[in-house]
């Protein structure tokens, strides 16, 4: 029994975290995102940040763009 509660707790620790976005929305809004000239001088990982915030609540959550979009820009990009 210990080892089965040891398995069940070592395989959720190691589970993989799956996006409901496909990856190629996620591949277009950095490369949308990079072609701005407003976010010329942003970091990477901040942009990836961004779209990944982005689409898990346009998406994932359903709320609507504009305000997801503010919403993760003040999160990740300031």
């Amino acid at each position: 029994m210990r080892f089965l509660v040891a398995s069940l707790i070592v395989i959720c620790a190691l589970a993989i975290q799956a996006n409901a976005y496909p990856a190629d929305q996620y591949d277009e809004c950095i490369l949308t995102a990079k072609a701005n000239p407003v976010v010329a001088n942003v970091p990477e990982s901040s942009i990836e940040d961004f779209c990944d915030c982005a689409l898990t609540e346009i998406l994932d959550k359903g709320n609507d763009q504009k305000s997801s979009a503010q919403t993760c820009v003040k999160k990740t990009l300031n």
